[in-house]
């Protein structure tokens, strides 16, 4: 067949073959109930004749097959090994896995009888006598020490530790929940426990604790059996006598930081202390995660805290209120110091805006005045320069013998003399004095002089 088969696999022949593959073995009973093993491969014809193939154990090399024969003895064979296991040789076949003592810190107990307790010690083995021997002849323990992989002889069996624990959510204590064989002895160990506490006022609440401790004698841990429990019911003694100095008002006022300050001084645990030590502990530290209260000390605590929530929140309501009122005083005093402010700048605004009105009308007279003045010097210049032209043509008629005046009484004379005549005129009438009797007074006077000059 295809699968490999093993000792379940029980066939009577009656006559015929069966084959026997590589990897696989078989025991024989022929019809006259002699036995005989075969390992395959092989082919075997019978008559009459009971087959059964066997199992096959292995182990590795961290394990070890234990061999219960027939005749009583036993036998370990450390792997890698593989063993067939065949009922008319063997009564039992086991693997078991070895000790692996991982660091120096880690041990175990390992009793030898009296028979080979003259066996030479490893190095890492100490020979002491720990603990009492339950059997009728004397033993002999020894620590076996790490870093190693431990194989038992046959005449050797690895101490086992039962200690309590503690239930999964629940302060009670349950028997040899913790079983092992391998005692970690490196320092700065912790153990975490629920302790519940019984108040002055009969109200309960539960400390999460985590103890550190070092184990000083591995002598007295094996002799103590279950330190735990001797543990556990000092530190319900010291529970009980704490509990005498707490009240549960103290919890519900918030005064919380008192409980757990007296829970985390080793001191207030003074029997837990004394019971490490008579079990080879000893106790090093004690840390407080938290406080759980029961329900009705809970009850209690939420009413009260619910209570002292309303009184906040109506404290808070009015404090606010209060700082409402005094930011809307203070919001209405800036809106009217902003509107006082914004009238000083308006009239600030509207004076700069007339200054600079009435600096713009008198820059406009001044330059109206000017450009006037300009216009009036232009045309006095002009007239000054017509006049000298008509001065210069009669100074020319003059000199070419001719009648100055009956030059000007003739046709041509009057109309070349009459803008000169006019000006004359508009500037002896009264509206035209005032006005006159500056530049226009001193250009007619101007003319006259120079009229005189020259002998008109």
């Amino acid at each position: 067949g295809i699968e490999f088969r093993s000792g379940g696999y029980v066939k009577r022949v009656t006559m015929g073959g069966r084959t026997i593959k590589d990897g696989e073995a078989a025991a024989i009973w022929d019809v006259k109930g002699r036995h005989r093993q075969v390992v395959g491969p092989s082919r075997q014809w019978m008559y009459f004749s009971t087959i059964r193939f066997l199992t096959r154990h292995k182990a590795e090399s961290n394990q070890y097959i234990r061999v219960r024969h027939r005749d009583g003895s036993v036998e370990h064979k450390i792997g890698p090994c593989d063993l067939y296991e065949n009922p008319a040789f063997h009564d039992e076949v086991k693997v078991h896995d070895g000790i692996n003592l991982r660091c120096q810190t880690d041990c175990i107990i390992v009793y030898r009888d009296k028979t080979s307790a003259k066996t030479q010690l490893g190095p890492s083995e100490d020979k002491i006598p720990i603990g009492e021997v339950t059997s009728e002849e004397e033993a002999v323990a020894r620590v076996v020490k790490g870093p190693a992989l431990f194989m038992p002889a046959v005449n050797e069996r690895v101490h086992q530790f039962a200690w309590s624990g503690l239930s999964e959510g629940t302060a009670t204590l349950q028997k040899k929940k913790l079983v092992f064989q391998v005692l970690h002895t490196d320092p700065n160990r912790t153990w975490s426990v629920r302790l519940p506490i019984m108040t002055s006022d009969a109200m309960e609440v539960t400390a999460q604790l985590v103890f550190g401790y070092d184990v000083e004698s591995v002598d007295e841990v094996v002799r103590a059996e279950d330190p735990v429990e001797k543990m556990h019911a000092a530190m319900v003694a010291d529970a009980q006598r704490l509990g005498a100095t707490v009240s549960s008002e103290q919890l519900r006022a918030g005064h919380q930081h008192a409980v757990t300050d007296k829970l985390a001084a080793l001191q207030s645990f003074a029997f837990l202390c004394e019971a490490a030590a008579g079990c080879g502990l000893r106790m090093r530290s004690v840390r407080v995660l938290g406080l759980r209260f029961s329900a009705a000390l809970q009850t209690q605590a939420d009413r009260e805290q619910e209570l002292a929530a309303k009184l906040r929140a109506e404290m808070a309501e009015k404090t606010q209120r209060r700082e409402l009122a005094a930011l809307e005083r203070e919001d209405a005093h800036q809106r009217i110091e902003q509107d006082a402010e914004l009238e000083r700048r308006r009239a600030a605004v509207k004076a700069e805006l007339a200054d600079s009105a009435h600096a713009a009308n008198m820059a406009a007279m001044q330059r109206r005045l000017e450009l006037e003045r300009a216009e009036f010097e232009a045309r006095h210049s002009q007239r000054e320069q017509e006049d000298q032209s008509l001065l210069r043509l009669l100074r020319q008629l003059k000199a070419d013998g001719l009648d100055t005046t009956q030059f000007l009484c003739s046709p041509a004379g009057a109309a070349l003399a009459a803008p000169a005549l006019a000006r004359q005129a508009v500037w002896s009438t009264p509206d035209s004095k005032e006005e006159g009797e500056g530049k226009a007074g001193q250009a007619a006077g101007g003319d006259k002089k120079r009229s005189k000059q020259s002998g008109v």
